[in-house]
């Protein structure tokens, strides 16, 4: 089941740079330098998402303008339960983030690879292997950013994805706990 995703407002590198009241070419060597995500036009123009800006500002203490106070964050959820899916789409949704659930693990990893969300949550249920997951999201240069978070019932499996670099593990449907991770 995939969900439509919510469509994304690109900015100009001059729009980006009046709003955070620096000088365009500042911007320009933020993008080129790798601190701003942008993505290149079909008329090779330069373009940022407002949610990418927004992030740079929060990263780097900056004050986050009026503009990108109010642009949504996204996380992309991977859960075959129902209970739970509402459950974690409830916990994100009262931090203001834009939820998209998935039951089928391919459909979650295509949909996360052609829009990388600020989080992909992973059910250990899902029957996916969470860390290649996440080792795959690392190699992209797209998914990079993406954080890779799971829920784990056991000890074990807990223990393997912290080795492979998830960050956090969560117990198994606990929304609370995911919802403190988010600020």
């Amino acid at each position: 089941m995939l969900a439509e995703q919510p469509q994304q407002r690109l900015l100009r590198l001059a729009q980006v740079a009046q709003m955070m009241q620096v000088h365009p070419k500042t911007v320009y060597y933020w993008v080129r330098t790798g601190r701003l995500a942008a993505l290149t036009s079909p008329g090779g123009l330069l373009r940022v998402r407002a949610e990418d800006a927004r992030a740079l500002c929060q990263n780097a203490g900056l004050p986050v303008p009026a503009e990108l106070a109010t642009v949504k964050r996204r996380v992309n959820v991977l859960e075959t339960d129902k209970q739970a899916q509402k459950s974690v789409q409830k916990a994100l949704k009262a931090k203001g983030f834009d939820v998209i659930l998935f039951e089928d693990p391919y459909d979650a990893l295509i949909a996360t690879a052609k829009e990388p969300p600020e989080a992909l949550l992973v059910s250990t249920h899902a029957g996916f292997d969470v860390a290649r997951l996440a080792t795959a999201l690392r190699r992209d240069e797209a998914t990079r950013r993406t954080r890779v978070l799971a829920f784990a019932d056991d000890e074990s499996a807990a223990s393997a994805m912290t080795e492979a670099g998830i960050e956090p593990v969560l117990p198994a449907g606990d929304a609370n706990a995911l919802a403190k991770l988010f600020k």
